[in-house]
């Protein structure tokens, strides 16, 4: 399957929104033209819960920025060492896998270091010396997994190595003075005698080198003074060579200092920090701490930038995030042209009607593709909310068609759906101004000025009575944070087809100026006022033009 191409709509999302880019995702899968994803910029509101609950589809997932992260580039998937790993083993998996480093892990998943070819190499070159196993604190596994080696006898409180190596080419008198308790000795060909008097030395390990081994009776001996012994079929040279490679990668890797990536990350950090320093490559970790990969100069060069696909909306003010970072394919919407900027030609489809979703259904039937009741249940939805039950200005004879053919697909009835997903999304009770304010909420750029303006459809305006101070002070902080000449809330009753305006800000005179009313107390009824598309922006958009 393509690459993912993501869905989405605007910023606070309204029922448009979001079942539009559910729709419109789903006819372009089943298309084959994109491995389309609806995403959602926001929140729901409760008519839009309503309407996905009653045709049983899921929300889609909450997208927050646009911008490419470590998680949208082809990075090397985990491939970690355990901190016990042979030199042997991880140069092994590092050739196989050609990797110039891997992140190495402590016994609970979590980073303790980066092991590099280049750390294995300076660790050879070092001066290493007959103490390496000890110091390196090695575990006796590691000796006999490097050697091939086979068990002859060991003892339960071997652990780890604890004394220095030697190799069995002595005489007696010198091996004496030099072997202590706990060394480790290299025995080539048949030397009984020197097992017996590496017995006597308290040796930790004897290791018979090509396949040699010994009989039962000095077997024994070596048990009863807790001796181990094993034999390997190298021979007494290699076998010195090999011994070294049972250094466990902890003791050669990189410590301290690791510079780290998490899959949340952005790529313009990633570039920053990786200008500053001069790793080949970088463990990646995810948000439980856990190491998932390595990624690599090379790979954040080549990332691309991830593919979005903007429904109801085309101003860059609501649109996703990080939207300047990202590659837009197509803008399907129902509103004015505003600042869009794209890095190349676009599929741009604007159509005059009252409801994104109508162009949308039309995209249906336009390539003879049956509509699923469920689909057609949400965008039946996303008409009725935009044009209100077809008593928005905005409606026309295309959504009125439409609707009533996604209707009988559905198997639902238009009044009574409409009126109920109203009903549940009209209602003030246990919401906050911010939530109030912000489930549809707007922010237009018109000529040098910003101004703000949300609508809310509810059948009780009377019940905002309670809110209204809040409300005002609320609004207040919007306009100073955000430089605004002015924010407006529009309280808007479908059945009776009106609406109570809310202003607050330093220039609530140019809505008084564009709706030739009078606010009392910062409040105004707007009869036959209930498109802010139509009826709403224009008319300031016109009177700010002219200031």
């Amino acid at each position: 399957m393509k690459d993912v191409v993501f869905v989405t709509g605007h910023k606070n999302p309204d029922s448009d929104s979001i079942c539009s880019a559910i729709a419109y995702a789903n006819f372009l899968f089943r298309i084959g033209r994109y491995n389309a994803v609806p995403v959602r910029l926001g929140e729901i509101n409760k008519e839009t819960e309503y309407i996905l609950k009653r045709f049983n589809t899921e929300v889609p997932v909450m997208m927050k920025s646009a911008k490419q992260t470590v998680e949208d580039l082809e990075y090397d998937k985990a491939t970690v060492f355990s901190k016990e790993l042979t030199l042997k083993t991880a140069w092994s998996l590092m050739k196989q896998q050609n990797l110039k480093s891997a992140p190495v892990l402590d016994d609970h998943s979590q980073l303790l270091g980066l092991l590099s070819t280049s750390n294995i190499i300076e660790g050879y070159m070092d001066d290493w010396d007959s103490n390496i196993l000890k110091q390196a604190n090695t575990p006796i596994e590691n000796v006999i997994d490097t050697l091939e080696a086979s068990i002859l006898y060991l003892d339960k409180g071997l652990k780890t190595v604890k004394g220095e190596i030697h190799v069995a080419a002595m005489t007696a008198q010198e091996a004496s003075k030099r072997i202590h308790e706990n060394d480790i000795v290299i025995v080539g060909g048949d030397r009984h005698e020197a097992i017996d008097r590496f017995v006597g030395c308290k040796v930790a390990l004897i290791i018979l080198t090509g396949s040699l081994t010994i009989n039962d009776e000095a077997l024994e001996k070596c048990a009863k003074a807790h001796v181990s012994v094993i034999s390997t079929p190298f021979n007494t040279f290699m076998t010195s060579q090999q011994i070294i490679q049972a250094v466990p990668v902890e003791y050669v890797m990189q410590k301290g200092g690791l510079k780290t990536f998490s899959t949340d990350d952005t790529l313009e950090y990633v570039k920053e920090v990786m200008s500053q320093t001069r790793y080949r490559s970088y463990p990646v970790i995810d948000f439980m701490g856990r190491v998932v990969g390595s990624v690599s100069r090379f790979q954040v060069l080549n990332g691309e930038k991830k593919k979005i696909i903007q429904v109801d909306h085309n101003e860059r003010g609501q649109s996703i995030d990080g939207i300047e970072e990202a590659e837009i394919l197509e803008v399907v919407d129902h509103h004015r042209v505003a600042d869009i900027q794209t890095i190349g030609p676009v599929l741009f489809r604007a159509e005059p009607v009252g409801c994104t979703a109508t162009i949308v259904a039309k995209c249906y039937k336009e390539n003879n593709l049956d509509i699923e009741p469920d689909m057609a249940g949400l965008m039946l939805g996303a008409i009725l909310s935009d044009t209100l039950i077809f008593k928005s200005p905005t409606c026309t004879p295309q959504d009125t068609k439409i609707a009533k053919e996604l209707a009988k697909i559905a198997g639902v009835d238009i009044q009574e759906f409409g009126m109920s997903m109203f009903k549940a999304g009209t209602s003030l009770v246990g919401k906050t101004v911010e939530e109030i304010f912000n489930s549809d909420y707007k922010k237009f750029n018109i000529s040098d000025s910003v101004v703000g303006v949300a609508q809310v459809n509810t059948m009780d305006i009377e019940g905002f009575a309670p809110y209204k101070q809040d409300m005002l002070d609320y609004m207040d902080s919007v306009t100073k944070s955000n430089g605004m000449e002015f924010a407006m809330v529009l309280l808007t009753d479908v059945i009776n087809a009106t609406s109570e305006v809310f202003v607050a800000g330093p220039h609530p005179e140019y809505v008084e100026e564009a709706f030739n009313v009078t606010l009392n107390a910062q409040q105004a009824n707007l009869p036959g006022v209930i498109s802010r598309k139509k009826q709403v922006v224009p008319v300031i958009t016109e009177t700010l033009t002219n200031e």
